[in-house]
């Protein structure tokens, strides 16, 4: 998540409380949020203000993501893998930090929604890398 979209969630959340939202509120929040994705923070809010009341702060918005990304994650039955094609790209590459890097790029492609079931499915029974199966979008952060 970018500055932008931090904005963009501060928005939602002064629209129900009522709070001043300034550059150094929006810098703060965005050290906070960065790793999310935009449309998980701004369902974490809708969340949040359903069933309470009191003043939002960023652990109740990353608690209501993380909730969000495990529940995305565990979709993945048997885990994530990387298919032939990248593990031999990594294993041919640098070895354990270019397969580390690819896990966790697999990892946060499942948890984030970038990488569906079916889309993940796709990506085990072909030869194309992780990459070029997320397109441009980054996995790691």
């Amino acid at each position: 998540m970018d500055i932008i979209d931090t904005g963009k969630v501060l928005a939602k959340i002064q629209a129900f409380d009522n709070r001043n939202v300034d550059d150094p509120t929006q810098i703060a929040w965005q050290e906070i949020l960065e790793p999310y994705m935009l449309q998980d923070a701004l369902d974490a809010v809708t969340h949040y203000f359903k069933a309470n009341t009191g003043w939002i702060m960023p652990a109740h918005v990353v608690e209501r993501v993380r909730d969000t990304e495990q529940a995305r994650v565990r979709m993945f039955k048997n885990g994530c893998h990387l298919n032939r094609a990248d593990e031999e790209r990594t294993l041919e590459a640098s070895g354990f930090d270019s397969w580390s890097d690819a896990m966790k790029a697999l990892n946060r492609a499942a948890a984030t929604g970038q990488l569906t079931p079916d889309a993940y499915e796709a990506y085990q029974e072909s030869e194309q890398t992780l990459a070029s199966v997320l397109g441009s979008q980054k996995a790691i952060k």
